[in-house]
This record gives structure tokens, sequence and C-alpha cells, in this order.
């Protein structure tokens, strides 16, 4: 079953290349952010040694790949996808707070990153994290978590609830 960290910008990505991104997941600092998630620090190495980032050749599905242990181990795989809000979409506005339904009526893409149950525990997690705080800060996004929980990006780029 795969699990979902969304991101919901209210500007496009635009254009980047693998290597810029590559270089902004490899830029985190892995042993504090392995600490915080829980992860096995010894799985750094081999994580920066095969990270690797793999955009399309032309416009499809996936939108990017995001490689850090060799093959056949599952990338993190992150799609585009145009979001269409209603207004009379009762269902999805129930429980929200009105902070984040005014981001939710700003937003022009929304950013998937799946996980499978195996990511959850290696450094599938953090670069999925790494990935949403990239995304959500260079398109102005707010980021729904694998807890349920909505957040924003403070002015050091830290994760802070949405309230």
């Amino acid at each position: 079953m795969p699990y979902w960290i969304r991101v919901y910008n209210q500007h496009l990505l635009g254009q980047f290349s693998a290597e810029t991104l590559r270089a902004a997941l490899a830029g985190a600092n892995f042993r504090t952010l392995c600490d915080q998630y829980g992860l096995d620090s010894a799985l750094i190495g081999p994580a920066r040694r095969h990270l690797a980032v793999e955009l399309p050749v032309n416009q499809g599905v996936p939108l990017i790949l995001v490689r850090y242990a060799p093959r056949p181990q599952p990338p993190l795989v992150v799609t585009e996808q145009s979001l269409d809000l209603s207004l009379d979409a009762d269902s999805l506005w129930v429980g929200l707070t009105a902070s984040v339904r005014a981001r939710l009526m700003q937003v022009q893409a929304v950013y998937m990153i799946e996980l499978l149950e195996t990511q959850l525990t290696d450094m599938g997690l953090l670069l999925a994290y790494e990935f949403a705080r990239w995304a959500a800060q260079r398109g102005s996004g707010i980021v729904l978590g694998l807890d349920g929980v909505w957040y924003r990006l403070n002015a050091h780029q830290a994760f802070i609830p949405l309230t």
C-alpha cells in the first residue's frame, strides 16, 4: 500500500535540472534528520552514494524519480497534478482550518510523493520530506505530511504546523 506526502503549491516548480534537485536533496543535514525521523544513520553513506534524480524526457508520468539505492530497490516517485478545487466539494473542506482553506484556494499544482511501506523506515522517508521542503519553498506551498498534519515552512525552511 502506498503512502503519500502532498505538496500544494501556489506556483509551478518551473524548469530545473536533475543535478540542481539532486544537490538540494544532498545538501540536507542527513544526520540530524535521521535522528528526527528515527532512522539508522548507517544508511546515510549508501543513500548519498546512490542519490540520483531522473526527470522525464517528455511530458509524462512520473514527473520525477529519486533513486537512493541500487536497482532493483524502488525509487521515490513524484507526480504533478493540477488541482481543481470546488467550493461545493464539501468533503474536501471538512475539518480544515481557515488558513489551510485560504492557502488551498491559491494552489496551482499538487506534487504527490509516493512512498512504499519499506521506504517509511529507510532513507526514502528522509528524502521524501526533503523533496517536499524543496518543492514547497520553490512553489510557495504547504505540505500535507504522512501524519495528516498541514505544514508551512518558516524563514529557516523548517516545517511548522499550519494553524
